[in-house]
């Protein structure tokens, strides 16, 4: 956890705002998880079987705290991130485990 509290002063000096650096954070854990999501999408044999509305949940979800600076928007979308992570567990949800953890610590840490 210290690494991850330096990284985020690390950020939180690069963006000049210290409200956002958590919500920046989990943006980057999620883009990581989107390209460790990719490399599973791109190994399914019929890409037209997936449900691609539900893959694309995390892309509308993970950036609109930033987007929208409001902790209500902040708690609602670790809400929804954790509701997600838990139904596309067994497949590509467990690679935004990481992204959902810090999106609950950019909702109780960051002021609004």
């Amino acid at each position: 956890m210290g690494r991850l509290t330096v990284a985020c002063a690390r950020v939180r000096t690069w963006s000049g705002d210290a409200r956002r650096s958590w919500s920046l954070a989990a943006l980057v854990a999620g883009a990581f998880g989107a390209a460790c999501a990719g490399v599973v999408i791109a190994a399914q044999s019929d890409p037209s079987s997936l449900n691609w509305p539900l893959i694309l949940v995390p892309a509308v979800v993970v950036p609109l705290p930033l987007v929208v600076p409001v902790r209500t928007v902040r708690v609602g979308a670790a809400v929804v991130m954790a509701g997600w992570c838990w139904l596309c567990g067994f497949s590509i949800g467990l690679f935004f485990v990481p992204c959902l953890l810090l999106m609950i610590l950019a909702a109780k840490r960051e002021d609004a």
